[in-house]
């Protein structure tokens, strides 16, 4: 059994206290907010409960530590965690900037930290079967693809006023591109890493937010694939795909109505396979259950902290170049 601390109890942040807990691990919980706490108590058996993560950490000794609060707090917190020893699960983006991430790598190399960087669509069952399809060459060479990650801000948390969440908050580490970078991670791991990229990032609705909206990046890849990656808070219509253009074929995947369809130029039809309902609701068990095994054997885990550096790399140069309105190529 493991003895694990959650930091931040907000919904992923219970999401994730839950996950270990059922799998039979004592958990520790962490947050500034009295309503949140409580909320957690009343949902999830935990074995403390605190306000103050000093205390929390100088007087226990724990297995790792998961950390689920705003982009802005990950460096600092994890630098903490990693002073005293702590293996770390850090919830996605790794920062909302890269200030103090060569202290905290050269930190956790020096302390043999365990880090994993929490980019859950490479558990999906579904995307398992796309990267082996890829690999296989189904639709032969790769020109170029198209990712979309689409949803309304509002109705993520309908229970709360959105413009007082995090996601409202650019200084926080809000916003579509920040947020939505699950599928930044996506393409590297499938495509290999990115030269540079030209972007526009920006508020362009009515909603009552500080941060961005919508992002559309183009972006080219080390491989040469051609890659267009849009981002917004604005579809009331949820869509999350990825769509392959092949010299042979078309293969896209939609993670809404889980399934992956392929179009072959030598059969000149579709072929569809469907994936369980909760085939991305099972990605977090199966992530939990990765990084309850790297504990065990002291391994890297699928993502880790330069993974997690990487992504952050284009993030921010789209960012730039979005300001700068030009293309500009990854450092």
């Amino acid at each position: 059994m493991k003895k694990l601390l959650v930091i931040g109890l907000g919904s992923i942040g219970r999401r994730h206290a839950k996950i270990y807990r059922n799998l039979g691990h004592e958990i520790y919980g962490i947050d500034t907010r009295a309503d949140r706490r409580e909320q957690a108590q009343e949902e999830i058996d935990l074995k403390l409960v605190s306000n103050d993560l000093d205390d929390i950490i100088d007087n226990n000794e724990f297995d790792g530590a998961l950390i689920c609060t705003p982009p802005n707090s990950h460096t600092e917190i994890a630098l903490k965690l990693a002073q005293k020893h702590i293996n770390i699960f850090v919830e996605k983006p790794l920062a909302n900037n890269d200030s103090k991430l060569d202290e905290l790598s050269n930190l956790c190399a020096k302390n043999n930290i365990i880090f994993y960087t929490a980019y859950v669509y490479r558990f999906i069952p579904s995307v398992q079967k796309l990267k082996k399809l890829i690999e296989t060459n189904v639709i032969g060479k790769i020109f170029s693809l198209r990712l979309e990650i689409s949803s309304y801000l509002p109705d993520w948390h309908p229970w709360e006023d959105y413009s007082k969440f995090y996601m409202a908050h650019a200084d926080q580490g809000g916003g579509a591109l920040l947020d939505e970078s699950h599928g930044i991670d996506l393409i590297r791991w499938l495509f290999g890493e990115v030269k540079g990229v030209s972007a526009f990032v920006g508020k362009v609705s009515n909603l009552e937010i500080n941060s961005d909206d919508l992002a559309v990046l183009n972006l080219e890849l080390e491989s040469g694939i051609i890659a267009e990656a849009h981002f917004d808070l604005l579809g009331r219509s949820p869509r999350i795909g990825l769509e392959l253009i092949g010299e042979d074929g078309t293969l896209i995947w939609d993670r809404i109505d889980p399934k992956i369809s392929i179009w072959q130029s030598k059969d000149k039809k579709w072929e569809t396979e469907k994936f369980d309902k909760n085939d991305f609701v099972m990605s977090y068990d199966l992530q939990a259950k990765h990084f309850l095994d790297c504990l065990d054997k002291k391994a890297s885990p699928i993502t880790s902290l330069q993974d997690g550096i990487e992504t952050l790399k284009v993030l921010t140069t789209a960012f730039e170049a979005s300001k700068a309105r030009k293309y500009i190529e990854i450092k």
